[in-house]
């Protein structure tokens, strides 16, 4: 049986898609899972831009009004993950997301895990998002803005009896609005991951390539990795060159 993990944020610009694109390549390479990442954004979707797929015919668009086939959607990255897009078409944008856990459920049947990669807002794409998985991680930025919206992912994660991994703090700068330990008292829940801001995450997603295969020893990629391993129950631990590259930057 397939874990299908939503991950949520309420709030755009935090990372989201970025954190799910490296979470699903991750698994796929370098821990050999069976892994497809599920774009359930429909109506504002950039999981395809990160990804190099924004040409594609036929998108989970397509799915939930029953105009294609499962087979005829899903697409198969260069990492491994089998990825199911959404149409960066205007006209394509609003859809009905009643299907969306018969997706997920067709999904499920060649999968160790599903990713679904949600809209940031608490909408009707975000709801059948909580209907559709059984697990949440929550991304949020080191803000009390992003933190207020994780906040209420939360809640309505708990809501639907969904169970939350953890929060994963993204941008995190040497100095920063809040603490871990103020995010943690407000939210309320565990964070999982601290995910260093790296400039270097623009550019990877300028040439449509995970950031944890294009630059693989930046800091960002190496707690990427920690995370996914995390969510996947695998042991990872950067060894002591990953570690001086890392601080190199190379």
């Amino acid at each position: 049986m397939a874990r299908v993990i939503g991950v949520f944020s309420g709030k755009g610009g935090v990372g989201k898609t970025t954190a799910v694109v490296n979470i699903g390549a991750t698994l796929a390479y370098d821990f050999d899972k069976s892994v497809t990442v599920v774009d359930t954004n429909t109506s504002s979707s950039c999981l395809s831009l990160h990804l190099g797929m924004h040409y594609s015919p036929l998108t989970i668009n397509h799915l939930l009004k029953k105009e294609a086939k499962y087979e005829d959607v899903v697409e198969t990255h260069g990492s491994g993950m089998n990825v199911i897009p959404a149409s960066i078409r205007l006209n394509d944008s609003f859809v009905d997301m009643s299907n969306l856990p018969d997706v997920v459920k067709e999904a499920s049947k060649t999968s160790e895990i599903v990713l679904l990669d949600t809209a940031p807002s608490i909408g009707s794409e975000t709801l059948w998002s909580l209907k559709s998985c059984d697990e949440a991680v929550i991304i949020t930025n080191p803000d009390l803005p992003s933190v207020v919206e994780a906040l209420k992912m939360i809640k309505l994660a708990d809501e639907y009896d969904v169970k939350v991994l953890g929060v994963v703090i993204n941008k995190v700068k040497r100095k920063n609005s809040l603490t871990v330990e103020e995010i943690k008292r407000i939210c309320n829940t565990e964070v999982i991951s601290l995910i260093p801001l790296d400039f270097n995450v623009e550019d990877s997603i300028k040439q449509n390539i995970p950031i944890v295969h294009n630059r693989p020893f930046s800091r960002s990629s190496l707690a990427l990795k920690e995370l996914a391993a995390k969510i996947a129950g695998e042991s990872y631990k950067p060894t002591p060159m990953e570690r001086f590259r890392s601080v190199l930057g190379v």
